[in-house]
């Protein structure tokens, strides 16, 4: 082979090495966990089991991260969370929260997709998970352009539902009965023969089971 073609064929094996490194490095950033930033601020007997559910002896607060000017967007976001956590959306405290990674908005991220929003191909639907990825590294936390309700459907429904069950095996725990075996109603885990506990008073020891993040 000639030097011209070694060093052709060297220059391309070092660049596509580069780029693997590039998506690889992109794609550990993009699914890396983000830290819960309630965990840095947390006072004697709160406890957040994730970014958007923090609870204390006086009862549980929603983070609605999402800015609301008359839309109904913390509305939206709290009876999403309240919905999977089991709690009435009327009795509990809404707090925007401080700005931060973990309420990121990856719809607007994906919203700059070059494609029309109804077409739904997978190079589209590759290109719109990337952007959003990007969005996720950067901590791009906006509300605008009608990304609210889809930024936040599953995140919020998730945020909860991972509250609950949390707070449900730390219940199963203390009273030595399955996790699939109790219930929640109201803010309360509710075991199989009516014995009821609050939240309020699972949360510091709900904590310790929860993860670091999202």
């Amino acid at each position: 082979m000639s030097r011209v073609g070694t060093i052709a064929r060297r220059t391309f094996l070092i660049g596509s090495a580069a780029v693997a490194g590039g998506v690889a490095f992109g794609y550990y950033l993009a699914h890396k966990v983000i830290p819960n930033p309630l965990l840095a601020d947390l006072k004697d007997g709160e406890a957040a089991i994730t970014p958007f559910v923090k609870i204390d002896g006086n009862g549980v607060t929603l983070i609605t991260p999402h800015a609301d000017k008359g839309q109904g967007t913390t509305s939206l976001q709290a009876y999403l969370i309240a919905e999977e956590l089991d709690v009435d959306p009327l009795k509990v405290k809404l707090s925007p929260g401080e700005p931060a990674q973990a309420y990121y908005n990856g719809q607007v991220g994906a919203d700059m997709a070059p494609f029309p929003a109804y077409e739904h191909t997978w190079l589209e639907g590759q290109v719109r998970g990337a952007l959003e990825g990007v969005a996720r590294i950067m901590g791009l936390q906006m509300t605008g352009g009608s990304t609210t309700a889809r930024n936040v459907y599953h995140r919020l429904r998730h945020a909860g539902a991972v509250a609950r069950e949390t707070l449900k095996e730390t219940a199963a725990l203390r009273l030595g009965v399955p996790r699939a075996e109790l219930k929640t109603a109201d803010g309360q885990v509710v075991a199989p023969d009516g014995r009821k506990i609050a939240y309020t008073e699972l949360a510091a020891a709900a904590a310790r089971l929860a993860g670091p993040g999202l």
